[in-house]
């Protein structure tokens, strides 16, 4: 077995030691070796879980695993606990140490891939098998192009980039440093543009660029569409989850987080740190706030304001929909209690002696 899929191991007193925390058990049991990382309920004796949320309690007295992370008020007497500031952070931490990288092309030009002798190559950059750099390009160095990746004319590509399998750039667009394409995502291709014209549907030309700043990832099979004039850009270190849509001219602020199959109209612009649930649809120029929230398939057809949280379609604000999801919930009885009080007012007017009826 080679060292590269050999199983790593790590003693608990090792992992403590990253977690930055304190170990409850005896000091023989901080030299056990952990193999792994595995939820509360499918640990094993080898293995080492987490504990973040309350609604988890319940698992802990089955589970298996050789030590815990979590925090004091959860943790607190437990015999097997890492004890930490932070779990979610210190998950993180050891989630590193047993990550796996996926398989790279050495640095140099694969036999099979097609460099353009005008493209600008960097130090140490890998160009993978069947590759191709158009006339023009630049990438920086440290960065990787795995296999059957296409790089259009005149793109600049940073430093430290990695663009996984069958990504396309489109020429003339810009990643900055950092940038991670993942499997199959597709940059500048024109955004859906057209009028009504004699009968058909004619394309409007797009003659604008993608900006793609330092620190974005992007996930596999989403599309960013070029800009009909000017750039569609994406702000630093927002992270885009599988199957999204960014359409022509959106502008994503820093931060963001966008989860898949979210579909961003033209010409919207998101804010700071806004966070999009799956699903999401958001209509031609909405502008969307520093730090709001949409939630997984609400769709927003006006601008939403700093801060909010939004639910539904139309997207309204969390807290007025809840409370309306809840009255819907009760309309079932409350037609049952309508109609039994319609029942007894009408037996009490069977009942009632009217003078007109002598």
């Amino acid at each position: 077995m080679t060292d590269r899929i050999a199983p790593k191991s790590y003693t608990i007193a090792q992992i403590t030691e990253v977690c930055g925390g304190t170990f409850n058990g005896p000091p023989d049991d901080a030299q056990r070796p952990i193999r792994g990382v595995q939820t509360l309920v499918d640990s094993g004796s080898d293995e080492v879980t987490w504990l973040v949320e309350d609604k988890h309690l319940r698992s802990l007295d089955d589970c298996k695993a050789a030590a815990v992370i979590g925090r004091e008020d959860h943790l607190g007497g437990h015999p097997r606990a890492i004890l930490v500031k932070d779990p979610a952070l210190a998950v993180a931490l050891v989630l590193d140490l047993f990550h796996r990288p996926a398989s790279a092309p050495k640095p140099g030009v694969h036999p099979s891939a097609v460099a353009d002798p005008t493209a600008v190559i960097g130090e140490n950059v890998a160009i993978g098998a069947c590759a191709v750099i158009g006339p023009g390009a630049r990438i920086g160095k440290n960065t990787v192009i795995c296999p059957g990746v296409s790089i259009g004319a005149d793109v600049a590509i940073g430093e430290n980039c990695r663009i996984f399998d069958r990504c396309v750039v489109y020429d003339r667009c810009t990643l900055g440093n950092r940038v991670i394409l993942n499997a199959g995502t597709v940059i500048g291709a024109d955004g859906f543009g057209y009028i009504f014209r004699d009968g058909a549907h004619r394309k409007l030309a797009h003659i604008g660029t993608v900006l793609i700043e330092d620190d974005v990832e992007i996930g596999a099979n989403s599309c960013v569409d070029r800009a009909k004039i000017g750039a569609t850009i994406i702000g630093r270190g927002t992270k885009i989850d599988n199957l999204v849509q960014v359409a022509h001219n959106v502008r994503v602020g820093p931060l963001c987080v966008i989860a898949a199959q979210t579909g961003i109209s033209g010409s919207c612009r998101l804010g700071t740190g806004v966070a999009v649930g799956g699903q999401a649809g958001i209509a031609d120029g909405v502008d969307i706030g520093d730090g709001a929230r949409l939630g997984a398939q609400s769709g927003s057809i006006g601008n939403i304001k700093a801060g909010m949280s939004v639910f539904g379609t139309p997207a309204r604000d969390s807290k007025e929909v809840f409370k309306n999801d809840a009255r819907v919930r009760r309309l079932a009885a409350l037609f049952e209690n309508v109609a039994e009080l319609e029942k007894r007012l009408a037996q009490l007017e069977a009942a009632t002696h009217h003078p007109e009826r002598g």
